[in-house]
């Protein structure tokens, strides 16, 4: 199927059919830069910059260079994808800045936004719902084996929800209980019934998501996500912990994560009450919080 005319995407990068490894999607906007490419004004200013300018999240860039080098001895170069809600004429300075903070990926999805202008559609530029689950698809599509998916979003949009009914989409859903499931959530019927197509040329696998990861934006209470898979994180530094328990990353990523809170000002203790809430709610073993003071 072609790539739908609302994005517009890159994959660099061709594996095996029968992978079975770990693949990484994160968001960017709110989860790996602290920008938001959903509003006008929002939109207007970011275009203004230079890739110098962008501020990464505190955590992100330490985190994804650590999942990019897996928790094993060797390095595991794990496939990496973005999937923005930006407008694809961002994508030199995304990637620019990318190069500056040493984050390697395979490829990027990017929002057609004045496509849906010309169309008389402003309004599906802020909706995310459709637009996302079709760029998972894609990249699920290019990576059809058992691999284990290891997403990344905010609380700002629906990302918990779409990146849970993808897993679900992959595990059987299909048809029109899908499409009502994406309805329900907000997507355009046209984007609903892009994905609902795409659907169809998937294997029918267990779910493959390992972990859905939100970073809590709001301030909100973590405890609102009741699907099985997805955890809310208050910052990147809890999702490294969960993740060096897992095996995903190694034990040492963790102080780099802690470091990188400090060294964008995070109070120490903020930092101490997100690794004590990490352990309470988290189940984080307390053996890894050595690893928090190096």
């Amino acid at each position: 199927m072609e790539t739908p005319r609302f994005l517009e995407r890159t994959n660099h990068r061709t594996l095996q059919a029968d992978y079975a490894g770990d693949v990484l999607v994160w968001d960017i906007d709110k989860t790996y830069l602290d920008t938001r490419f959903s509003s006008v004004r929002g939109l207007l200013g970011i275009v203004a910059e230079a890739a110098l300018d962008k501020q990464a999240i505190p955590g992100a860039v330490p985190l994804l260079r650590a999942l990019r080098r897996g928790g094993g001895p060797d390095v595991a170069l794990t496939p990496l994808y973005f999937v923005s809600g930006s407008p694809q004429q961002l994508r030199s300075i995304l990637e620019r800045k990318m190069l500056l903070d040493g984050v390697q990926f395979d490829g990027i999805t990017f929002k057609n936004q004045l496509g849906y202008i010309l169309q008389g559609r402003p309004k599906a530029i802020k909706e995310q719902v459709g637009y996302k689950m079709c760029a998972l698809l894609l990249y699920r599509l290019d990576i059809p084996g058992p691999s284990t998916w290891w997403l990344f979003g905010d609380d700002v949009e629906s990302d918990a929800h779409v990146m849970s009914l993808f897993g679900e989409v992959c595990a059987g859903l299909r048809g029109p209980k899908m499409r009502e499931r994406m309805m329900a959530l907000g997507a355009g019927a046209p984007e609903a019934d892009t994905a609902v197509a795409l659907a169809e040329g998937l294997p029918q696998t267990a779910n493959p998501i390992g972990r859905v990861f939100i970073r809590m934006d709001r301030g909100t209470d973590p405890g609102v996500f009741t699907q099985e898979r997805v955890t809310g994180v208050r910052s990147f530094l809890q999702a490294a912990l969960v993740l060096a328990q897992q095996g995903r990353i190694r034990n040492a990523d963790i102080a780099a994560v802690t470091s990188d809170l400090r060294r964008q000002h995070v109070a120490e203790a903020v930092i101490r009450a997100h690794v004590q809430d990490a352990v309470e709610r988290l189940a984080i073993g307390k053996d890894l919080l050595a690893f928090v003071e190096r």
